[in-house]
């Protein structure tokens, strides 16, 4: 936990000093990237935090300016809009961004190009330990916050309700919330449940069962094979028993990849070197998040869509395409 503090707080620093500088180049031939993540108690965050803390102590080349956002959405708007450079998003915003389907069939598809597989994400329903909730059956009627308006991640958790013959829009009160607000409001008791789709141990769950008892909900597995079906981006995963306080047995979820994905006009150079020091200087941060461990070469370069010239160049040389 230290080591995790350490590194958000060096990550700070960085963004708080290259922030103050402005958006030019701090150093002459230096890239400056900003990094969009999500809010600073989910996964998104710590892992963006570490990897650009590494990367900026590695690099002469790149100054990494990781930054708070909204979430998968949020980035992928702001990307293709060059405001950010480098944005993180489950892999179905990705590919429906990059290819106009899906979300992004009316818009079209964004300036966006993949730069990195990192880490398996699960899609994590929390309830209180006494509200009698155990599966996603037990919703019905309930009030449960399903994630951020406008994200990717509020159609997983809107799949396996209507898996369960459970109308998201009639059959409960939706509510559309951030992962740090809807945890909060779950806590004080204003809302039944939360969605969010981050690596397990989140950072606000473990804050809140650490003096709350919560009930991480299940998916019945048949259930979750019939939305993979409907919906090959989501796969199942298993949060094992011991991963948050007081969650005594394994609990079957959805399941995606996290990507990294880069504005398509970043120069070539720029995302070969950040691809090149997040993939070796990785046992520099992989203490800060479990998920960290599954970030490698192989696993990085296996994107379903296109990717951006520099990462290309990066997994050609090492093999890994």
């Amino acid at each position: 936990m230290k080591k995790m503090i350490l590194v958000l707080l060096v990550s700070v620093l960085f963004s708080s000093l290259a922030f103050a500088g402005g958006a030019n180049e701090a150093v002459s031939g230096q890239h400056d990237l900003i990094f969009g993540t999500a809010g600073t108690s989910g996964t998104y965050y710590v892992v963006g935090a570490a990897m650009g803390a590494a990367i900026n102590k590695n690099s002469d080349s790149v100054n990494v300016i990781v930054q708070p956002t909204k979430g998968s959405m949020e980035n992928l708007n702001l990307a293709n809009t060059g405001d950010i450079q480098l944005g993180l998003s489950n892999s179905d915003g990705v590919y429906w961004a990059a290819t106009g389907t899906g979300t992004y069939a009316k818009s079209g598809k964004l300036n966006i190009k993949a730069v990195m597989n990192l880490y398996r994400s699960q899609g994590q329903m929390v309830a209180l330990k006494n509200s009698g909730i155990k599966t996603y059956g037990d919703l019905r009627g309930k009030k449960v916050n399903l994630g951020p308006s406008g994200q990717t991640v509020v159609e997983a958790s809107k799949a396996v309700l209507r898996a369960y013959g459970i109308d998201p829009e009639k059959d409960i009160t939706p509510f559309y919330l951030a992962v740090d607000e809807g945890l909060g409001k779950l806590k004080d008791g204003e809302i039944d449940a939360s969605f969010f789709m981050a690596a397990a141990p989140t950072a606000g769950v473990v804050n809140i069962a650490a003096t709350t008892a919560i009930q991480m909900v299940d998916i019945d597995k048949e259930i979750i094979e019939k939305v993979s079906e409907q919906y090959p981006f989501y796969a199942i995963g298993i949060i094992p028993a011991g991963t948050y306080k007081g969650q005594d047995t394994d609990i079957y979820v959805t399941e995606m990849v996290t990507e990294l994905f880069a504005n398509a006009d970043v120069p070539e150079g720029a995302i070969y070197e950040f691809v090149k020091q997040a993939i070796e200087t990785q046992p520099q941060y992989v203490d800060a998040h479990v998920s960290i461990e599954e970030i490698n070469g192989k696993f990085a370069s296996e994107v379903v869509t296109e990717l951006h010239p520099g990462a290309l160049k990066y997994y050609k040389e090492k093999g890994y395409l």
